[in-house]
C-alpha cells in the first residue's frame, strides 16, 4: 500500500517502494565477497593476494593468486590445460610473465646490463 501514500506525497518524501524478494537478494549480495559475488554472476574472477619477495634475493619471491571456476574455463577455452587448476593457472602465469618482459624488450631501446 505504499505506493498509494507515495502517489500524493512530493517528491523529496516519497519512499522507494522494494518488493522482500528483491531486498532478500539485494542483501544476500552485498554480503557477497568479490569472488563470491563474481561466481554468482557466473563470471570469471582473479585476483591477487599476496606477493612476498625475499629481502635477500628481491629476484625470488612468489604471487599468491586466488580465482573460481569460471576463470579456469576462460583458460582452458584459451587452450590452458593441464591435470589440475593449479597447474592451468601456473601455466598462464608464466606465459603472462614471459609476455610482460617481451613487450619490455620490444620497448626498450637501450638495454642496460
Amino acid at each position: 500500500m505504499k505506493w498509494i501514500t507515495n502517489l500524493f506525497k512530493k517528491p523529496e518524501e516519497v519512499v522507494p517502494v522494494v518488493e522482500p524478494e528483491v531486498k532478500a537478494r539485494i542483501s544476500r549480495k552485498a554480503k557477497l565477497s568479490e569472488k563470491e559475488l563474481a561466481t554468482a554472476n557466473k563470471e570469471p574472477y582473479i585476483k591477487v593476494l599476496d606477493t612476498q619477495i625475499d629481502p635477500k634475493n628481491p629476484a625470488n619471491g612468489y604471487f599468491e593468486l586466488d580465482w573460481n571456476s569460471y576463470f579456469i574455463d576462460e583458460l582452458r577455452k584459451s587452450g590452458y590445460n593441464a591435470n589440475t587448476e593449479e597447474e592451468i593457472i601456473d601455466k598462464w602465469f608464466k606465459a603472462l610473465c614471459q609476455n610482460v618482459i617481451a613487450e619490455d624488450d620490444n620497448n626498450r631501446e637501450i638495454r642496460i646490463v
